[in-house]
């Protein structure tokens, strides 16, 4: 009987900790960040709870992409942005750039991403446009 009540309370004070210690990562967050892909194809969001200095990052399985998003600490109001594709031609920005800055402090970004070759030396480059990403941050 002892025995059977010990492990009855090591469980629930496992339980108790595992659930203390998974909302604490949530309040540890420095910012949020809403974000959507539209494509012809498709469209999917979601959201992330991210913290400065550390790479954020989500999978879009719905259109096989990947984006991460970096914002230090010591300069928050530049966010750097990556697209990924599973494709080796997705996903570029403007100028066939595999990332962009954007301000974080804006309402809404919306950013054209686009599918071709990358950029090489001081060669412009354009590519075919194939959706929009759109972020909305959210500082704590």
């Amino acid at each position: 009987m002892r025995s059977n009540a010990r492990s009855l309370i090591t469980a629930i004070l496992a339980l108790v900790a595992g659930i203390l210690l998974s909302g604490s990562s949530v309040l540890a967050a420095d910012y949020s960040v809403d974000f959507g892909v539209e494509t012809e194809a498709n469209k999917d969001a979601g959201s992330l709870m991210c913290l400065f200095d550390q790479t954020c990052s989500a999978k879009i399985e719905a259109l096989g992409l990947r984006v991460s998003i970096d914002v230090f600490r010591s300069n928050p109001e530049r966010a750097h942005v990556h697209l990924y594709g599973g494709d080796l031609g997705c996903c570029y920005f403007d100028g066939a750039a595999d990332s962009i800055i954007i301000d974080p402090r804006k309402p809404l970004s919306r950013v054209p991403f686009f599918k071709g070759a990358r950029a090489r030396g001081g060669l412009y480059i354009k590519n075919e446009r194939v959706g929009t990403l759109y972020l909305r941050f959210d500082s704590r």
